[in-house]
C-alpha cells in the first residue's frame, strides 16, 4: 500500500470542506494518501474497499468509517458501490477534535444508526449533489446543518470506538509532516527536523520511509508542487517567481519536478488550464 503515497495539500490548508460521492469509476482515490483534515466514510450502497493505516477493511451499506489527520488511506468502491466521502477541518468539529487529541481509535469503522446515517448522507446530498464539491469556507446559511450533519455521525462514532493512546511514531511522524507544511517555501532538510525534535536524522529517516514508503525530499517536492500547482492556475505570476515562492532553488528543478510527477512542464500544465 505505502507505494507513491502522496500529500492532498488541498485537504490541508486551501478548503474547509471537499465532499463527493464516490464510485468504482472514480479514479485517484485508491492511491494512498493523506491531508491534515479529518476524513468520514459512509457507504450509501453496495460496499467499499478500504486501507486506512494498517487495516484493509470491507465496508458494506450503511457503514462507515472516520480516518484521523495525516493517517494514510485508500478508498476503492466496489462496482456498483457508492460512498459519501467528507474530508473537513478540524475547527469544524473542535469539541469530537479535542477528544481525540494523543489519543487514536483501535478500529476506524462504525456503524452509525439508520437515522443517523440517512440524515448524513440527506442532508448533505440536499446541498451538494454527488459531484466532487471543494469550499473554501462554508457559506452562513449552510454552516449550522454541515456542522449538525458532522457531529451527529461524530457522536455516532464516538459511542462505538474504543480509544487508545496514539503511537509514538505516528505522532512523531505527524510532528515531521506538520514541519514540512509550516517550511516547505524554505530550505530545509531531515536534519533540520532532526535537530528541531532531538531525534537522530538516521532514525528519522528510516522511520520516515518505513511509514510513507518515501523519502522526505519527495514529500517536501510534493508540497512545494501542489503550492505552485496552485500559483499556475490562479495566478500570472512568471514562472521562475513562482518557482522560487514555492520553496524551488530553480526553475529548473521545478521543471524537473513537474515532469517527474505530471508528465507536464508548468508552462504546458498552466496552457491546459487557461484553454
Amino acid at each position: 500500500m505505502k507505494n507513491c503515497v502522496y500529500h492532498q495539500l488541498e485537504n490541508t490548508a486551501t478548503f474547509e470542506l471537499c465532499t463527493d460521492v464516490l464510485t468504482a469509476k472514480d479514479k485517484g482515490a485508491e492511491t494512498p494518501h493523506f491531508h491534515k483534515n479529518f476524513e468520514i466514510l459512509l457507504v450509501t450502497r453496495g460496499e467499499c474497499h478500504c486501507e486506512i493505516g494498517d487495516e484493509r477493511l470491507v465496508l458494506q451499506e450503511g457503514e462507515a468509517a472516520f480516518i484521523l489527520p495525516f493517517q494514510i488511506h485508500g478508498i476503492l468502491p466496489a462496482e456498483g458501490g457508492e460512498v459519501r466521502r467528507v474530508s473537513l477541518h478540524d475547527h469544524l468539529i473542535w469539541s469530537l477534535a479535542s477528544a481525540l487529541d494523543e489519543k487514536m481509535p483501535k478500529q476506524p469503522k462504525f456503524v452509525p444508526p439508520l437515522i443517523v446515517r440517512g440524515f448524513f448522507a440527506d442532508q448533505l446530498y440536499a446541498l451538494y449533489g454527488t459531484k466532487e464539491v471543494k469550499i473554501r469556507r462554508i457559506p452562513a446559511e449552510q454552516r449550522m446543518m454541515v456542522k449538525g450533519c458532522l457531529y451527529i455521525m461524530g457522536s455516532a462514532f464516538l459511542e462505538q470506538a474504543e480509544l487508545v493512546p496514539s503511537r509514538s511514531a505516528d505522532a512523531l511522524m505527524t510532528t515531521v509532516v506538520q514541519y514540512i507544511a509550516d517550511h516547505f517555501k524554505n530550505d530545509i532538510s531531515l536534519k533540520d527536523v532532526a535537530k528541531e525534535t532531538g531525534y537522530s536524522y538516521h532514525h528519522l529517516s528510516r522511520m520516515f520511509n518505513r511509514i510513507f514508503g518515501i523519502n522526505f525530499k519527495s514529500m517536501l517536492n510534493q508540497y512545494r508542487l501542489e503550492y505552485a500547482y496552485s500559483m499556475l492556475q490562479d495566478t500570472r505570476l512568471p514562472v521562475s517567481q513562482i518557482a522560487f515562492e514555492s520553496g524551488f532553488q530553480s526553475i529548473r528543478s521545478l521543471d524537473h519536478v513537474c515532469r517527474e510527477m505530471y508528465g507536464r512542464s508548468p508552462s504546458e500544465m498552466r496552457k491546459a488550464h487557461y484553454v
